[in-house]
């Protein structure tokens, strides 16, 4: 994981200047600020440049990559999907509880969507106007809107309380997200044609997020309506930014992260050697299941079913590059479900599963890019009252998403922000809002989501999730 301190107040033009001059002259990933190395460079020297605007978008482009990977890896750690067995981020991840603002893993999840806010509104206020070459500017200035939407919404997702601007007053979650549309509508009526697209798609996002039905389905069959396999993705590179969730979940130098027994056939969902395998970011599978909590939500149960099911099979189709590839695993998972045989309990009250556990140790597996499921259509046929359906739209999500930074928000655990914040805007202290870790009461305590017991070949999994989820309601819509 990539960690990052926040820009200097009263120095973030020039540190965003500096920024864009290392992005032209050399076209690398865009470095965090604190650690630029050319400290000659000016807003002068750069503002009226020939293709500072596009050298400006490439470098949001990235730093939307390093946005996405630092929260998918820190926040499937918080919840229930992943154990932090032995990484260099903090225990308190395994207990969202225990996380306070001064926790040292936090600015790396809170100061890059901050960061790219930050740069994307300079592109669009200082660069854009004072670029010679205005062709196919209002585009580009729709795609930087796009990814300051973006990282918005995702702030607003995982945040229980943030500042949207320098010294600011902290802005709850729903307003946070509220702010991140006007952003995401502006980029789909004047970003080029494929940002378009993904506009839309963060638009159904964003509506749901909020709890906005009407606005929300509108949106999810709009974007259906563009592209019914849809995937739009962050993407690496071996040279300047490789995926860090592969470093914990393949490489495990020195870090090391397991799955939840259920979730095992799905890890490491991230198997490029290199470390350059994409992260998806919004996919057309999110719109189905969008389609079928409004469903639950109007006691439509068989609508519901017919979505989900639409749902699963994109997931587990082969469209858009959700393709199958063979993995050579070494990891040992020690005192872990490591065996093809295991048979896997969602809860002591559940059936036992087969099929959800890989073997390990060096053999050969097959992994699903970019989404897949254990669920089928006959299992959805199976379900009858509407805890249950909203209990297996949970675990869609989950499984769907897993790894992609969305399971922490949908269990309603919001972070709090990192001390820096606290101490240097002079609106917010360590007792006011966003000092705070946010985490409801059906959480259970401690590392217990985490937890499960290995009898001979069966793992029993201590809390199944899904299920506290669905007897307490918790949906973006309101649940009969």
């Amino acid at each position: 994981m990539k960690f990052h301190s926040m820009i200097k107040k009263g120095h973030l033009p020039t540190m965003i200047m500096m920024v864009l001059a290392m992005t032209i002259l050399s076209s690398c990933e865009l470095i965090d600020p604190s650690e630029v190395r050319n400290p000659q460079v000016t807003d002068e020297s750069l503002i009226g440049q020939a293709g500072s605007l596009q050298a400006a978008l490439q470098g949001v482009r990235n730093e939307f990559t390093n946005v996405t990977e630092n929260i998918a890896y820190f926040t499937d750690v918080v919840s229930d999907n992943y154990d932090n067995v032995a990484t260099f981020i903090s225990p308190s991840a395994d207990n969202p509880r225990a996380i306070t603002y001064s926790d040292l893993t936090l600015p790396g999840v809170y100061t890059p969507p901050q960061n790219l806010r930050a740069y994307a509104t300079f592109a669009i206020e200082k660069v854009a106007p004072g670029d010679p070459d205005q062709t196919g500017a209002a585009a580009r200035i729709g795609e930087l809107r796009f990814y300051r939407g973006m990282a918005t919404l995702m702030l607003g997702e995982n945040f229980a309380f943030a500042p949207l601007a320098e010294d600011a007053s902290p802005s709850t979650s729903a307003e946070i997200i509220d702010a991140a549309i006007p952003d995401l509508s502006a980029a789909l009526s004047s970003g080029p044609a494929t940002i378009r697209t993904a506009a839309q798609f963060a638009l159904a996002r964003a509506y749901h997020a909020r709890g906005n039905k009407a606005q929300a389905v509108s949106a999810a069959t709009a974007a259906l309506g563009l592209s019914a396999t849809y995937v739009f993705s962050a993407s690496f590179d071996a040279q300047t930014n490789t995926n860090s969730a592969w470093t914990f979940a393949v490489a495990r130098a020195l870090n090391d992260i397991q799955p939840l027994a259920r979730l095992d056939y799905l890890d490491p969902k991230y198997t490029d050697a290199t470390g350059i395998s994409p992260i998806a970011v919004l996919k057309a599978e999110e719109m189905f299941l969008i389609q079928a909590e409004a469903a639950i939500s109007d006691n439509n149960l068989a609508g519901a079913r017919t979505q989900m099911k639409n749902a699963i099979t994109l997931a587990l189709s082969t469209t858009g590059g959700r393709t199958v590839v063979n993995f050579r695993d070494v990891d040992p998972r020690t005192n872990r479900a490591r065996t093809d045989a295991t048979l896997v309990k969602a809860d002591a009250d559940a059936p036992a599963r087969a099929g959800l556990v890989r073997a390990r140790g060096g053999a050969t597996i097959p992994i699903k890019q970019i989404s897949n499921t254990s669920i089928s259509e006959a299992d959805v046929d199976l379900l009858v009252t509407v805890a249950e359906h909203l209990s297996m739209l949970h675990l869609l999500r989950q499984e769907i998403f897993f790894l992609e930074g969305r399971r922490m928000s949908d269990l309603g655990i919001r972070l709090p922000v990192p001390t820096r914040e606290l101490e240097t805007n002079p609106t917010m202290s360590k007792t006011g809002p966003g000092s705070l870790v946010v985490v409801p009461a059906y959480i259970p305590n401690g590392s217990e989501m985490d937890n499960f017991t290995l009898a001979g070949t069966t793992a029993t999994i201590l809390h199944n999730m899904n299920k506290v989820l669905a007897n307490n309601k918790v949906a973006r819509f309101t649940i009969p």
